[in-house]
């Protein structure tokens, strides 16, 4: 008697000071520090619903069970043990892991903790129901009083017979999760157990040292030593505790639900036969498993095979194609692996390292016993290794012809969005979500000079984040457009803002991003193709959330640039992508004068709208400017009877055919039919049809034998790889002009390779569908210096084409309804007659001087389409026209400084050789990985516990002291 009085006391202490002491570090800690931002972060969609809900359940479950406990277990010690091992500490314990360790789930770890789940509660109803089917001559020595009371409702509605198979169900599977739990448990039991007892030594041995006083006494230095006397012996208690619970869970909690489940079906198999309960136990546990074998096969090990060798023949590519759904799969779960999984099989290594360390196994054996823990927890390991995130992300560009962050956008940020730390959720969102800084107003702004006009465009940033951010544009102008300058400031005041440097592209990219490291405040404006430009400006001033300073709280930027009238007006820039900035209803924007207000989609979709009605519409002039060194550049309006289509001419057309021209297979389709009816039957029509690995490209003498319902468009191929076939393929063909039928096409999947692509005929690019972001420089640089240009349209480029060579050998280009024309006269041959003549050119448009910086950029490309054997002489040339007229070229940058350390640095920058080599931006975010839990590189030995649980708890109390103040302030 005496014995069973001791076993209760036991049995009674453990659970309610194992419950007390969590009790209160969880409405004391983990409620106000977890939940409460927690469920904010949840509110503002920074963290899904389901890691509140796990919250709600971790606070509740110690709860709940606390009060069944006292209400129908209290007189009952060992139900009381059975409620705690079977029911409490299981739940409790599930919650933590789904909490702070288990991430996004994939479908064979939401089964296993589904199943777990499902268990407990069948477990928990067993304890509190006992059998749900007839209950006479059953007999359960382990059923309290109060456990035949009436049956909860659910089960009053189904039936005492569909109740009874249900829970016989639930304890069959209770029989398979409680041998895998307890197997799994014992891992860590066996060494928790030696190091416990081997730790409580040596914690007496370090006690008595006085080591601990160092770190003591810090706390007692920060004003911390009363909370320090609450959280030390708390903390240790519930170690002491949770050590124990460690220990002896593993066995009891697998004998628990295995006695169940036995109880159960020995209940069932009198009221219904042996035969029914066997075969309805085995029929569920067969069922489960065929479940989990299927849900085991990680899609990501197929598709890496599938994709190991590029595709030979346009069958395979079908093939492959047809797959694109399982391809997406495996590659985003790939990706997304550290999201998703606890860790690979190969790095994880703690169990190898706990049993080396604290059994000292040999390695063969350590090895062994991790082998076997991989095998139970194969659900929550990635079947791969870490190389596979950035494998994966290869092969998803070269497959679908996308970056994978753009193309499984929604699947990126739910991943980094599932945690329950709020910060690592909002670092993660903000790697992939656009809206961190809001556009808070815009000022559009026009001054009128007859055929041209400046154009202003101001505009005030808001950063959304509590992290300096960012902005980010892709957009284009008029191919004729001339940018002339870009300002940043912390205010709206003109004289204090910070001025633009014209740079070589090179030097201006390598001291922006140098400065966006150091994070000091530089802007950078770039062109990176005929009409297409990209602005970055950094630093966004962060949101306060706490603390008012006299520092900046917004970015102001100023952005100017002249332009030719055209029939629709005034052009704008027109947006081709954005990061990281948002605008909506609340933004105001004043155009030439007048407020715009934009509601709905329009409001989240519009920039500026795309023209501006000129307040004057007089005949279009020719004008004219005179350069430095006797360079005129002239302009003379075009009418719609002035363009032509060529005839006898011999072109030839280059098909792009990467995965994303799918989507503009119908504007294919009716391109060729229209090279077919107005171009082949005039002129001599060659057709190169790219391909990406695998597959050789494809030469067709006539493109009227061209079927373009027949081609297979699969994975990518950069532009300048086009452009090595077409040369490789076409040997000493010679054309007339060549043009590129590609898509809008993914700038942020060019590498930085630099292939010489010698084109002697003129390189046009026909973008169906829209023009791209940009382009790498040797690309850019074949359009420029062949003398070709960019359209959207195969007729416009013909036409342009026609046009040009119609209107003399001057002419540098026919764009924006003008032609464009150039002229020097060599300073041997300059007479009175030519000087006269060039002084009354010079006189008559004296008061021209604002459409220089555009005739300057017509010059540039003028002399970009020169040869010349020292290139970089060449470029120093262009450059200083652009940075004589202060206008932004594919060659010359703009970048704003602040200080004098940036300008020594640009300095340096622009006299490297490389200063005007400029690397490919991809503009691809890097996301916040989470930590590996199961790789560890070593244990630390047991005398150095104690110090840091002292140390640990010190920073704790710190933190939650300097916290309150920050709150409080």
């Amino acid at each position: 008697m005496k014995i069973q009085q001791v076993f209760d006391g036991i049995f009674l202490t453990i659970f309610w000071v194992w419950n007390l002491t969590f009790l209160s570090i969880v409405y004391l800690g983990i409620l106000p520090l977890i939940g409460v931002p927690l469920i904010k972060a949840t509110i503002d969609g920074i963290i899904p619903l389901e890691f509140s809900l796990t919250m709600a359940a971790t606070i509740a479950v110690p709860t709940v069970c606390t009060v069944i406990g006292a209400r129908r277990f209290r007189k009952q010690p060992l139900q009381l043990m059975r409620w705690f091992y079977g029911v409490e500490a299981p739940l409790f314990l599930l919650c933590l892991l789904r909490l702070f360790l288990l991430r996004e789930l994939t479908p064979a770890s939401s089964q296993i903790i589904a199943t777990i789940a499902l268990c407990i509660a069948a477990f928990s109803v067993e304890m509190l129901y006992g059998y749900l089917g007839k209950r006479e001559n059953v007999q359960n020595i382990f059923d309290s009083p109060n456990s035949h009371n009436k049956q909860p409702r659910f089960f009053k509605l189904i039936g005492e017979k569909r109740s009874a198979w249900l829970q016989l169900g639930c304890h069959s599977l209770m029989v398979v999760v409680g041998i895998w739990a307890a197997t799994l448990l014992i891992y860590y039991a066996v060494p928790v157990a030696l190091y416990t007892l081997y730790g409580f030594l040596t914690v007496v041995i370090e006690f008595f040292k006085f080591t601990w006083v160092s770190p003591f006494l810090e706390m007692f230095k920060y004003g911390a030593w009363a909370s320090a006397l609450i959280w030390i012996p708390l903390s240790f208690i519930l170690f002491g505790l949770t050590c124990s619970l460690f220990v002896v869970m593993p066995s009891l909690y697998g004998f628990l639900y295995i006695h169940s489940g036995r109880k159960i079906w020995v209940s069932f198999a009198a009221q219904y036969g042996k035969n029914k309960a066997l075969i309805g136990s085995l029929g569920v546990i067969a069922a489960w498993l065929a479940i989990f074998s299927a849900l085991q096969q990680q899609p990501q090990v197929a598709v890496m095979k599938m994709l190991a060798t590029p595709p030979g023949n346009d069958t395979v590519r079908q093939t492959l194609l047809a797959k694109s759904d399982m391809i997406r799969s495996g590659l985003v779960n790939a990706y997304l692996s550290p999201y998703r999984y606890l860790s690979t099989v190969r790095e994880n290594n703690h169990i190898y390292e706990i049993y080396k360390n604290s059994l000292n196994l040999p390695d063969g054996a350590a090895q062994t016993v991790q082998n076997s823990y991989n095998f139970l927890m194969s659900p929550f390991l990635y079947q791969g290794s870490s190389a596979d995130v950035e494998k994966a992300e290869k092969l998803y560009g070269e497959f679908f012809d996308t970056e994978l962050q753009k193309g499984d956008t929604e699947a990126v940020k739910h991943a980094v969005q599932s945690t329950s730390n709020r910060e690592e959720a909002k670092a993660g969102l903000l790697n992939v979500s656009e809206e961190k800084v809001w556009l808070q107003s815009q000022e559009v702004t026009v001054k009128e000079n007859g055929d041209w006009a400046d154009v202003q465009l101001y505009e005030v940033y808001k950063n959304q984040t509590p992290n300096l951010q960012e902005v980010f544009y892709y957009f284009s102008l008029p191919e004729s457009a001339a940018v002339t300058g870009v300002w940043l400031g912390d205010t709206g005041d003109l004289n204090k803002r910070f001025a633009f440097t014209v740079s070589p592209r090179g030097a201006a990219q390598q001291v922006y991003n140098q400065q966006v490291v150091e994070r000091v405040d530089p802007a950078l404006l770039e062109q990176i193709g005929p009409k297409q430009y990209r602005l970055r400006a950094f630093p966004i001033p962060a949101k306060r959330e706490f603390t008012q300073t006299d520092g900046p709280t917004e970015m102001h930027l100023w952005l100017t640039y002249k332009v030719m009238r055209q029939p629709q007006g005034w052009a704008m820039p027109v947006l081709a992508e954005k990061r990281n900035i948002f605008w909506n209803q609340n933004t105001r924007r004043t155009i030439a004068g007048k407020e715009v207000k934009y509601s709905g989609k329009e409001a989240r979709e519009t920039w500026l709208p795309p023209f501006l009605p000129a307040a004057t519409q007089q005949p279009l002039t020719v004008q004219q400017a005179v350069l430095p060194g006797g360079n005129i550049i002239s302009a003379k309006p075009l009418a719609d009877a002035n363009y032509s289509l060529p005839q006898g001419k011999k072109f030839a057309v280059i098909l792009d055919t990467s995965r994303s021209m799918a989507t503009e297979s119908k504007e294919v389709k009716e391109t060729f039919e229209w090279l077919k009816a107005h171009a082949a039957s005039k002129n001599a029509v060659d057709l190169y049809i790219a391909s990406a690995a695998g597959m050789p490209p494809k030469f067709v003498e006539d493109v009227r034998k061209f079927d373009a319902a027949k081609v297979t468009f699969y994975g990518t191929i950069q532009l300048k790889d086009m452009l090595q076939q077409f040369a490789q393929l076409g040997g000493d063909k010679s054309y007339d002009t060549v043009f590129l039928v590609s898509d809008r096409h993914s700038y942020e999947l060019s590498d930085d390779r630099k292939p010489k692509l010698s084109i002697s005929a003129p390189l046009w690019t026909v973008h169906l569908g829209g023009l791209p972001p940009g382009y790498d420089d040797p690309t850019l640089k074949a359009i420029q210096d062949s003398g070709g240009g960019v359209s959207t349209d195969m007729k416009e480029a013909m036409q342009r084409v026609a046009t040009t060579a119609a209107s003399g050998q001057s002419t540098v280009s026919v764009v924006d309804g003008y032609v464009w024309s150039y002229a020097k006269t060599p300073p041997s041959k300059k007479t009175a007659k030519t000087a006269k003549l060039a002084a009354v050119a010079e006189s008559k448009y004296a008061g021209n001087e604002g459409f220089k910086p555009i005739a300057a950029r017509q010059l540039i490309t003028a002399l970009s389409k020169q040869k010349s054997s020292n290139q970089l002489t060449q470029l120093d040339a262009m450059h200083a026209v652009a940075k004589n007229f202060k206008v932004v070229t594919p060659y010359s940058s703009m970048i704003v400084l602040v200080n004098d350390a940036q300008r020594e640095q640009l300095k340096a920058a622009e006299a490297k050789s490389d200063r005007f080599d400029r690397e490919v931006e991809s503009g691809k975010e890097q996301l916040t990985k989470p930590n590996n839990p199961l790789n560890v590189s070593g244990v630390p030995e047991p005398e150095e516990w104690l110090l840091l649980a002292v140390g640990a708890i010190g920073l704790l109390v710190i933190f939650l002291r300097q916290r309150r103040a920050k709150m409080v302030g």
